[in-house]
């Protein structure tokens, strides 16, 4: 039976010698896999903070277009298939040695698939990032103009972006690893049950005399697909936090999707439950806009959502830093920007979104349009694609013995034999050869073996339905957003 070998090295290669930096061990775990750090619990809340952000405060509204039992029935068919599709992304990339998305995409799709994916990932999650600073403007100069009225300028919407995403946001951005802000992300989403306790607690006293109707169809379906997919959507970092992951064997990462799925699914829909229940039809696309702003307990469910956006944005900003750092050139297959480059990048982009959110002040129909267009790509049309070709390449392989896959770090046959001559050539300290004087592999050279990535009929199947899905949700909930 045929096996592969992660890590860059083996254990006990005689180039060990010292250890590598923290900053050594970043840039290789954000690069390959074989030096994962964190266990499953950590990177499922990983995910869970990429997944539940802005787009969990328009899903009462979702509930409400969609219809309430057909809206509950749809949530769990886009979270099973949202796990679907983060499942199948990383099986693909392990068939043919590829841990990046965008060099994934490239594969299957030639040179235009890798820059058309990095433009997804930019209006993806770049426009997930404004949308957390828009709700941000909304929250916290209310939250400073009512117990604060002493200083005004903290009641200034421009004054609070620039100040929090400066001082507190900006910080947190600058890491190389996603793996660094697995603790600010545990922390985030615990600030989700406050959020919905103060609502359940208040959202009684605004609800209207009538009794709220729970109608099966409603009269936009599609358009609640779309803030769906939108809400359910973080698979733009799933290379990203599969490389964290310690486990990185397939079993590993399927575990690691459904709890992380499962999480994000429970807490969105209690959400978007409690709020149809209390408001019904006339629930706004932001929840909070329904109450009072001089609501001392739902300020405090404000004040929880905020701090969960600030420390949820920059999971944002990663992918969105990554794909820009590919379309330039500053990262490929064999090198990883330098440091100059890494912060430049990070601060032009930053400047842009903090931007463009102080500019923009409504959300819209950001959501369907975000979600309609990139969501259903990267969650569903990607990776149904993904694993079809991939799928083929498998199959292909066992007829052509000592063949070359690609590999970030130079080729890789079959045996799991590494080109050490092509080992990470960057000029970034990475290129310092003490990165060859120490292999920190976290899996111990982990064997991946053949029965993990091998076709199913089950997979087959829901790669087609990925892909029709996908662009049935696309086509039908943007074409209503723009209409309306």
């Amino acid at each position: 039976m045929s096996t592969y070998h992660y890590g860059s090295i083996q254990p006990k290669s005689p180039l060990l010698k010292t250890p590598l930096t923290k900053e050594e061990k970043e840039i290789l775990q954000a690069d390959r896999p074989g030096y994962g750090t964190r266990n499953k619990l950590e990177v499922a809340f990983n995910l869970v903070n990429a997944t539940v952000g802005a787009g969990i405060i328009g899903l009462p509204f979702a509930i409400s277009q969609a219809g309430f039992f057909t809206g509950l029935l749809a949530s769990m068919i886009v979270a099973v298939l949202a796990q679907m599709g983060l499942y199948m992304l990383i099986l693909s990339g392990q068939r043919v040695g590829i841990y990046k998305f965008a060099m994934l995409v490239e594969y299957i799709l030639g040179r235009p698939g890798y820059h058309f994916l990095n433009f997804i990932i930019c209006v993806q999650a770049g426009g997930g990032c404004v949308s957390y600073f828009i709700l941000l403007g909304d929250s916290l100069p209310t939250l400073f103009q009512r117990y604060l009225p002493q200083i005004p300028i903290l009641a200034n919407r421009t004054f609070i972006l620039l100040f929090v995403g400066i001082f507190f946001i900006f910080p947190l951005s600058l890491s190389r690893s996603i793996g660094s802000l697995a603790k600010w992300s545990i922390i985030s989403v615990l600030c989700l049950p406050v959020i919905l306790l103060t609502i359940l607690i208040r959202a009684p006293a605004y609800a209207p005399q009538e009794s709220i109707s729970f109608e099966w169809i409603g009269h936009d379906i599609w358009g609640a697909l779309g803030i769906m997919s939108f809400a359910f959507t973080c698979h733009q970092v799933a290379f990203n936090n599969f490389l964290t992951l310690k486990d990185q064997t397939t079993p590993g990462w399927r575990h690691t999707t459904i709890l992380s799925t499962g999480i994000s699914w429970a807490i969105s829909m209690t959400f978007a439950v409690i709020g149809y229940v209390c408001f019904g039809s006339s629930v706004k696309s932001n929840l909070f806009m329904n109450f009072a702003t001089d609501d001392p307990v739902i300020n405090i469910g404000r004040f929880a959502l905020a701090v969960s956006l600030i420390l949820t944005l920059p999971t944002g900003i990663f992918p969105t830093r990554e794909a820009i750092q590919k379309s330039l050139g500053f990262e490929t297959s064999k090198k990883q920007p330098t440091n100059t480059q890494h912060y430049a990048v990070t601060i032009v982009l930053f400047i842009i979104i903090l931007s463009i959110s102080i500019a923009v002040e409504s959300l819209g129909t950001v959501y369907s349009l975000v979600g309609g267009f990139s969501a259903t790509t990267l969650a569903y049309i990607l990776p149904a694609v993904a694993y079809l070709v991939t799928r083929r390449v498998y199959l292909k392989r066992f007829n052509l013995p000592n063949t070359l896959f690609p590999t970030l770090t130079g080729a890789t046959t079959i045996t799991g034999e590494i080109d050490k001559k092509s080992l990470w050539e960057t000029n970034s300290i990475a290129s310092s050869s003490r990165l060859l004087d120490d292999d920190v592999s976290t899996v111990d050279g982990y064997v991946c073996e053949e029965t993990e990535l091998e076709p199913s009929r089950f997979l087959d199947i829901m790669a087609i339905l990925l892909l029709i899905w996908g662009f049935l949700v696309m086509f039908f909930s943007i074409s209503g957003a723009l209409l309306t």
